[in-house]
C-alpha cells in the first residue's frame, strides 16, 4: 500500500500540489489552503483556481478523502544511493518529530516536486545539506509577493 501511495498520486492532489495548494482534512471535508503568498490581479486568478479546484475536489470528495487519509500514517524508510543517508518519507509534519534524532523527511508533495524539477544529483545532495541543517520543507520556500 505504501508504494501505491507514494506512486499513485491522485490526480486532483497531485494537481493542487503542484499549483502549490495544500488540500487537507476539515473534519470529513477537504479545504484546499493556498500556501503561495501573492497579491494584487494575481491573487485574483489564484483564488478562482483554488475555488474551481475545491469544486472539483468536492465532486471526487470520497477517494480524494480515502488519498489523503492514507498518508496520516505513511512513514517510509528509504536509503538514497544519491544521498547515501536514509530518510524518511512522511505523510504530515507531526510525523516528523518522531523520526529517528538527525533523520531528515519528505513529504510526498516534495518528493512529487522533485522528480518533476529533475534536479541534478548535485543539486539534491546541496537541497538535502540544508534541510539537514535548518529542517523545514521546501514546500516552505515560496515566492516572494509581488507588490
Amino acid at each position: 500500500m505504501t508504494l501505491k501511495i507514494l506512486n499513485e498520486i491522485h490526480p486532483l492532489i497531485e494537481e493542487a500540489w503542484h499549483m502549490g495548494f495544500d488540500p487537507i482534512l476539515d473534519q470529513t471535508s477537504v479545504v484546499v489552503i493556498d500556501a503561495v503568498p501573492v497579491s494584487g490581479e494575481e491573487n485574483g486568478q489564484r483564488e478562482q483556481f483554488r475555488s474551481d479546484l475545491e469544486r472539483r475536489i468536492r465532486d471526487k470528495e470520497a477517494e480524494v478523502c480515502t488519498y489523503l487519509r492514507s498518508l496520516d500514517g505513511l512513514r517510509v524508510k528509504i536509503d538514497s544511493k544519491i544521498l547515501g543517508e536514509t530518510i524518511w518519507i512522511v505523510g504530515k509534519k507531526e510525523m516528523l518529530s518522531g523520526l529517528p534524532h538527525g533523520a531528515v523527511g519528505y513529504f510526498p508533495q516534495e518528493v512529487m516536486r522533485i522528480k518533476k524539477a529533475k534536479w541534478t544529483d548535485e543539486c539534491l545532495r546541496k537541497i538535502h545539506q540544508i534541510k539537514k541543517v535548518f529542517g523545514g520543507s521546501i514546500l516552505d520556500v515560496q515566492r516572494k509577493p509581488t507588490d
